[in-house]
């Protein structure tokens, strides 16, 4: 957890933030008006990234989006103001102690979407297989019925040449689709890595299960914490 003290330096008029004891100072002298006190507010940050600001004294004004408050969670462009005068605590100052978090529940209609697809693709497939199964039950019913009919009969004769016809229709179209599936496979999997990335650093999350996606503490590119 990381607990920071936000005030104003009472020597210089500068930005005061105590980290861990350490006291850092921020802006031009005199720039932080007298109305913020020395320790106006403390920020806490804790394992999973989760960013407060507490009011240290009732004296004291604080405002996050133009809301006077006591405590607030904040986030990555909260607008955070100190004093009656307003001072605008700037996210400069606050970057580097509040870790981006990574809002990635709008992916999961995105994997939704992707194993749907490549589910349809599958089952399409496997659907093509059946119907091509259909000239092989032909065949073996005008063999069946030459034993019993003799190869004359005008029935087996229609049988041989539907199942020759089917078997020509369903290679040619066999022959089409050899490349056609692979090719609509390989473009879902492009869209899907492009809609499925890190919304803070954009950076892809190479198609892994949303599942595992959530059980994900830090996005593995930029550090930022999975928000589930």
């Amino acid at each position: 957890m990381i607990e920071a003290k936000i005030g104003r330096d009472a020597e210089g008029g500068k930005l005061q933030v105590t980290v861990n004891g350490k006291r850092m100072l921020t802006g031009k002298t005199q720039s932080v008006p007298q109305s913020v006190s020395r320790e106006h507010v403390l920020l806490t940050v804790s394992d999973e990234g989760i960013a407060v600001l507490k009011n240290l004294n009732i004296e004291n004004d604080l405002y996050v989006n133009g809301y006077a408050v006591e405590r607030k969670r904040i986030a990555q462009g909260d607008r955070i103001e100190l004093g009656h005068e307003r001072y605008v605590l700037t996210w400069d100052v606050l970057g580097s102690l509040v870790p981006k978090v990574a809002d990635i529940r709008p992916l999961e209609q995105v994997w939704q979407t992707y194993q749907s697809e490549r589910l349809r693709l599958q089952i399409s497939e496997r659907r093509f297989g059946v119907l091509r199964s259909a000239t092989g039950i032909l065949t073996m019913a005008a063999m069946m019925l030459s034993v019993f009919a003799g190869r004359g009969n005008w029935l087996y004769i229609s049988l041989y040449a539907s199942a020759a016809v089917i078997s020509l229709v369903f290679f040619i179209i066999a022959f089409r689709s050899a490349s056609q599936v692979p090719i609509r496979q390989q473009k879902l999997e492009e869209e899907t890595r492009k809609q499925y990335t890190c919304p803070v650093c954009g950076n892809m999350f190479n198609l892994q299960n949303y599942e595992l996606l959530r059980q994900m503490k830090k996005c593995p590119h930029c550090g930022a914490f999975i928000k589930k």
